[in-house]
């Protein structure tokens, strides 16, 4: 990455007290980017927390503290911290990131670049969940979406369950800032901004699971199953646990962890 040239994408982050996993997703980002981007880090109050120590040294990032004033639901959090990011950002696309979302390959962010420039009209490209399934899990979706397409449900309406979700999604910052759409809302992140774009004329184009992973891993959940007291189920931080232990545990996901030149 050339870090003098102006940025293509500004990649957005909401943490919250996961210092293994912001330090992973930032090293991942900086060792698989080759395209000009900035990151913009939004703290949503870790206090004392060592991973807000490692944040303040790693100088290629932008860092908001955000001391006051956070919405206590963990969900709300995120969205603000989302829409200040956006704010405090400036490059013609704006992707929304997580800190167990991971970038696994070296032309991750010209993958989505791509799928959001083949058509004039999408406004939004990402996916409505991005996990590995198992082949039942697989073969209900696909009799799932099937159906889904038989009733052609209306955009923006509930018989449409399937949105651009935030831990990994691609937007026109023209067109979110033509129609004013923000994080915050009373939905799930992501989602009115999703069902706004189509009532407008625009696309939101959701991608393939499958492919998705070639390019990033999400390690679901991430942040409620190091942090229990934010209310994750006991089986939800157990598998968790084992899913991001595993995921640790690969030789080259290990190497990018403990390179701190990354941080430079």
């Amino acid at each position: 990455m050339n870090d003098n040239a102006e940025p293509k994408v500004s990649i957005i982050i909401p943490h919250y007290k996961t210092e293994s996993l912001v330090k992973l997703c930032l090293r991942s980002i900086r060792f698989f980017t080759q395209l000009p981007y900035e990151v913009v880090v939004i703290d949503n109050g870790s206090g004392d927390d060592p991973s807000l120590d490692y944040l303040r040294q790693v100088d290629w990032i932008k860092l908001i503290e955000r001391t006051g004033n956070i919405n206590p639901a963990p969900d709300g959090a995120h969205k603000e911290a989302m829409d200040i990011g956006i704010s405090e950002s400036s490059a013609p696309y704006i992707l929304s990131f997580h800190t167990d979302t991971i970038p696994v390959h070296e032309k991750w962010l010209d993958w989505l670049l791509e799928q959001i420039n083949t058509d004039p009209k999408a406004s939004a490209v990402g996916t409505y969940k991005l996990e590995i399934k198992s082949p039942w899990q697989l073969l209900f979706r696909k009799i799932e979406r099937a159906l889904m397409i038989r009733r052609k449900p209306e955009a923006g309406t509930k018989d449409n369950p399937y949105y651009i979700r935030s831990h990994c999604a691609l937007y026109r910052r023209k067109i979110l800032e033509k129609l004013n759409l923000h994080f915050v809302s009373n939905e799930t992140a992501g989602r009115n901004i999703h069902f706004g774009l189509i009532n407008s004329g625009f696309e939101a184009k959701l991608l393939s699971v499958e492919e998705m992973l070639r390019y990033v891993v999400h390690l679901n959940h991430g942040t409620m199953v190091l942090q229990p007291d934010l209310g994750a189920r006991k089986k939800t931080i157990r598998k968790g646990k084992s899913r991001i232990d595993t995921f640790f545990k690969s030789v080259s996901i290990k190497n990018i962890y403990q390179d701190e030149s990354l941080d430079r």
